[in-house]
Order: structure tokens, then C-alpha cells, then sequence
């Protein structure tokens, strides 16, 4: 997909305009489409059922885009324009804010997870202008150049991760009730140590959950920068 297809405003009839029918532009359609996807969903959102509460026919709508899964490629980039990159600050910080500022824009509407994953590199020039952007921050640590690609795609599943994640679990009762069960055994709880440490899938627990597993991420990479510098200076091969 070209990025002139991208573009939100490109498509306007001025044909029906002229014959003084109801007009809307490509950005109306996917205002539309995003809120259909967020009020009922990925699997039933349609494109007879965005035709219809836009007050046109199929016709017309696809003249504006093609079909669905344009669409939700269209709602994804203008999800993640929204998505800012710190431009000062440590590679360290900027990354870690960034990918917060993925994960902020992604939870609302996890079924863009599944079109991102699917499109490959058929993304809008908003998506590639975040993906772009943690590839130079993971690349601006000093990783070796032959990392930086297994670096990024790894925090972009742990991104995604969390997100899908987050679909179904912050609320369930069951871990609360699950502790509370194993504290009133008598015999005692049968798994201790989920007992013991609680691991839990509350919405602001997954937020602080996010950001402290990319800070352990980072960590790691300082580390393996520093490993690779110490393979140099000494002329060691570097670990596989």
C-alpha cells in the first residue's frame, strides 16, 4: 500500500458534492470505522454496518477504502499518530516512554495487535514512523548491529503481549478469590509461592507491570552492551 493511499483526506467524491448529495472524506470513514470497532468490536465490525451509519451505500464506501482489513489498517495508523517520541533525553528514558506511549495507544483497541501482526511491512507511515523510531533508540544503546533487529522484535511482542493480554484478564475475581481460598485452607495453600508472591492481572497492575518488565528489558541490554565492549577490548569472539 502506497502512502498517497494513507493519506486520511485523499479521497473526496466531488462528483456527488456537485449533485448535492451527503459527502464525507476518507477521515470521516475511518472515525466511523473506529468507532464501531470500538463499540462493537473487531469481528462485528462490517462494512455494511459502517455504510450504514455513515448514511450511504457500500458503493460509495468503498470507493473511500477498499475493504476491512484496509480499514483497520487505516485505524491503526491514526491510533499510533497519537504516539510520541521524546526527543531528548537518554536512549534509555525516550525508549521506555516510548513504548509506554505504544502500549497507552494500543490497550483501547487490542484487535490492532492482530493487524499489525498480519500486515508485515503493508503499515501506514505513522506505524512505521513509531517502528522506525525504537529500532534507532534500541540501535543508539551500542548493541551490536547484527542484535538490534532481535532486540526490537522482542519488545514489540512484549509490547503486544501485554496488550492481548489485558483483552481478558485485568478484573477476572478469580485471582483474588483464589488467594483468598488458599488463606483459608486448613491444610494450607496447594502452590505456595503463587500464594506467597500473588502474581495478579489488575488493569493498573498490568500498567505497572509493562513498564517494569521493559525497564528489565533495558537492563538487559545495558548489560550486553557492556559484555560486547569488554569482548572487543580484550579481541574475544563474541558468545553466541
Amino acid at each position: 500500500m502506497s502512502r498517497a493511499e494513507f493519506e486520511p483526506e485523499r479521497r473526496r467524491s466531488d462528483s456527488a458534492r456537485a449533485k448535492g448529495r451527503l459527502t464525507f472524506t476518507r477521515m470521516d470513514v475511518i472515525r466511523a470505522g473506529t468507532r464501531l470497532l470500538d463499540t462493537e468490536g473487531v469481528e462485528k465490525l462490517s462494512m455494511r454496518k459502517l455504510a450504514n451509519t455513515l448514511g450511504t451505500g457500500s458503493s460509495t464506501l468503498y470507493w473511500h477504502v477498499r475493504d476491512k482489513d484496509e480499514l483497520l489498517l487505516l485505524i491503526l495508523d491514526e491510533t499510533l499518530r497519537e504516539v510520541t517520541v521524546p526527543a531528548a533525553g537518554t536512549w534509555d528514558v525516550r525508549l521506555l516512554e516510548t513504548l509506554v506511549h505504544c502500549h497507552e495507544a494500543l490497550l483501547p483497541r487490542p484487535a490492532l495487535v492482530d493487524v499489525l501482526w498480519r500486515a508485515a511491512w503493508e503499515l501506514g507511515p505513522e506505524t512505521l514512523r513509531v517502528a522506525d523510531a525504537l529500532v534507532g533508540l534500541v540501535a543508539e544503546s551500542g548493541l551490536p548491529d547484527d542484535e538490534v533487529g532481535d532486540s526490537y522484535m522482542a519488545l514489540i511482542t512484549l509490547l503486544f503481549g501485554f496488550v492481548a493480554g489485558e483483552r481478558t484478564s485485568p478484573g477476572n475475581p478469580r485471582y483474588s478469590e483464589a488467594r483468598a481460598e488458599g488463606e483459608t485452607a486448613g491444610s494450607g495453600p496447594p502452590y505456595p509461592n503463587l500464594m506467597r508472591y500473588a502474581p495478579g492481572a489488575g488493569v493498573q497492575t498490568m500498567a505497572r507491570q509493562f513498564r517494569y518488565a521493559v525497564e528489565r528489558f533495558i537492563t538487559g541490554i545495558k548489560l550486553r552492551v557492556a559484555e560486547a565492549e569488554h569482548e572487543r577490548a580484550a579481541g574475544a569472539p563474541r558468545s553466541s
